[in-house]
């Protein structure tokens, strides 16, 4: 089955889409770091959702860039693959765009439940008295999720079809904008299914966490656009794992 590496022996008709693609991630970085010291990150916190009416708007903006800067990176070999056989049929960017838009919406449909989550779980701690002097409990819980996550079959079959872009898109291209759906919706399922729980975890260190990002950015586009991706899950699942124990014991002894 083609992998990532594939997607380079495919003659691209028209333009590459990485140059922009890129062109983009690095935007939304300098957004990102923008926001971060000008304090407008907090907006994609679900304290402010909740504080300040109004403010939903600006939290899926916030999760926008965030998006394009954590997201984007891992996306380009499908985005080439896509391209590459889009180009054979009449009229090829609609469909690019219901590709593009597709996955962008399925992002945002999982921030949104996060957000939901986060917050019913935000609102316990405010009830169970314990949760609320232990609220450390929530990142490192957070982390042992992520990091047991890594080692299921849900996690193995994703990062296999995420490392298969070429393979992915002949498997659910036939044409047309209906083609282009079907394979942004495709690719962005798979790519949920690989990185939720490492998102989850950005979600629950917060926003305005730019060591976070980083290095969560950087462990995606490992695991699903490198040779060695594949071996790397392991360990970072053990290293998440750590941390969350370290977390977790430290705020029940330390509470």
């Amino acid at each position: 089955m083609p992998e990532v590496s594939d997607v380079r022996a495919v003659t691209t008709a028209g333009r590459d889409p990485a140059p922009v693609l890129w062109t983009v991630v690095g935007g939304a970085w300098i957004a990102v770091l923008a926001l971060t010291f000008a304090g407008g990150a907090t907006a994609g916190e679900h304290d402010h959702v909740i504080e300040h009416s109004g403010s939903l708007l600006s939290f899926v903006g916030v999760w926008v860039v965030m998006i394009g800067a954590m997201m984007l990176p891992s996306m380009v070999p499908m985005a080439r693959a896509f391209t590459a056989v889009s180009a054979n049929q009449p009229r090829p960017a609609p469909a690019r765009a219901v590709f593009y838009a597709t996955y962008l919406v399925a992002w945002l449909v999982f921030a949104l439940f996060a957000l939901a989550s986060d917050t019913l779980v935000h609102q316990l701690a405010h009830r169970w008295e314990w949760l609320h002097e232990h609220e450390g409990v929530i990142l490192g819980s957070t982390l042992l999720i992520a990091g047991a996550f890594q080692f299921s079959p849900l996690k193995r079959a994703c990062l296999r079809a995420c490392r298969s872009p070429l393979a992915l898109v002949l498997g659910h291209y036939t044409g047309g904008i209906a083609g282009g759906w079907r394979t942004g919706r495709a690719h962005a399922l798979n790519c949920l299914g690989c990185c939720w729980a490492l998102m989850l975890v950005m979600f629950a260190t917060g926003v305005g966490s730019v060591a976070w990002m980083a290095g969560l950015t950087g462990l995606m586009v490992a695991e699903k656009t490198t040779r060695w991706g594949a071996r790397i899950v392991a360990p970072a699942a053990m290293v998440l794992i750590g941390v969350g124990c370290w977390l977790t014991l430290s705020a029940i002894v330390g509470g």
